[in-house]
């Protein structure tokens, strides 16, 4: 079959990839489309993983063939499926880590989305797949699993109705956050230097800044000069910690939705002491946040419309990146098509 093949540093391109072969309790689906996720997107460019691989977990595709029994899905069926799933048992899904689960990376999709074909393990089958309805289209469909991450991320930092919340980054999981910082009952501040993701943010419901001098000007007249409570940091790496501090009250928390650039935190001991701030960060989701995300998505709870901007077919993968990484395109969508 054909994939995009991770081949070295930087390099992937259409290949062929061996078709997998299911088993029990198994699906083998034919991928309708995947998004491209920003860790997708620092797999390829950084040599973190070992090459050859297949990246892609955002993934919507038809079940051609069935291993048994598998949970009441059948051929014919449209699926959106995620790809890691914990134990459910060990010390720290015990307590609300399901991904710091030993068994959570073992557990994956084979191979990756940016495929023609892959095979759905009996756990992900069980815990996080999900029948897309015929009123949610594959691009909606597949906003599931990053937007499972983002609610893991909003209960994690513990936000209360009336609180002023401060989005850095308004691509797509940026705008995401908007939307679910307002069901929390929050006011929502966003900020990016890009002047169309800034109107982006706005369309999505935040009061939306391209400076930082514009949203502190805003952020202390609407909390009488303390600070946003929360500071969500969805892009900007280590460099943006220093200007979330300035920006949160005393007390307040500063969340790392992703990682990025910065070897070292440039907040003082002393300050995150004496200010009682917290630091927190979340990483995936567990199947709980799935079944949530999805719920939301297919009842039109969550918005995703003009979110992905680009569509591309297997073979033009590196495009795509090259689009994701100069911030041309806020969301790329590749679809199963090899060509």
């Amino acid at each position: 079959m054909k994939a995009a093949v991770y081949r070295a540093p930087g390099q992937v391109a259409l290949g062929e990839w061996p078709m997998p072969a299911i088993g029990a309790g198994e699906l083998l689906l034919k991928v309708r489309g995947c998004g491209l996720c920003g860790s997708d997107v620092v797999k390829i460019r950084s040599g973190r993983v070992a090459p050859p691989a297949v990246f892609g977990h955002e993934v919507v595709g038809d079940v051609v063939a069935v291993g048994g029994d598998a949970g009441g899905f059948a051929v014919g069926d449209r699926l959106v499926v995620a790809h890691h799933v914990p134990c459910f048992a060990c010390h720290y899904c015990r307590r609300g880590s399901p991904s710091m689960c030993r068994s959570f990376k073992t557990v994956n999709l084979d191979p990756g989305g940016f495929a023609e074909y892959l095979r759905v393990p009996a756990p992900n089958v069980r815990h996080a797949a999900f029948k897309v309805p015929k009123t949610l289209s594959d691009e909606a469909a597949s906003f599931t699993e990053p937007l499972a991450c983002c609610l893991r991320a909003v209960k994690r930092a513990g936000v209360l109705g009336g609180d002023v919340a401060w989005v850095i980054g308004l691509g797509s999981v940026g705008c995401l956050f908007v939307q679910l910082l307002h069901r929390a009952g929050a006011r929502v501040l966003g900020s990016d230097p890009l002047a169309a993701r800034v109107a982006l943010g706005q369309k999505f419901g935040a009061e939306a800044f391209q400076t930082l001098e514009a949203l502190g000007e805003r952020a202390r007249e609407l909390t009488d000069g303390r600070g946003v409570d929360l500071v969500l940091v969805t892009a900007g790496g280590a460099s943006v910690l220093r200007p979330a501090a300035s920006l949160v009250r005393d007390g307040g928390t500063i969340h790392c939705f992703a990682g990025g650039e910065g070897e070292e935190l440039p907040l003082s001991l002393d300050a995150l002491y004496h200010r009682e701030l917290t630091l927190t960060a979340t990483y995936s989701s567990s199947p709980a946040e799935l079944a949530e995300a999805f719920e939301l998505l297919a009842r039109g709870r969550v918005q995703v419309d003009g979110l992905i901007t680009h569509r591309l077919p297997l073979s033009r993968l590196a495009e795509g990146v090259a689009l994701t990484v100069e911030r041309e395109a806020v969301k790329v969508f590749v679809t199963g098509d090899p060509r």
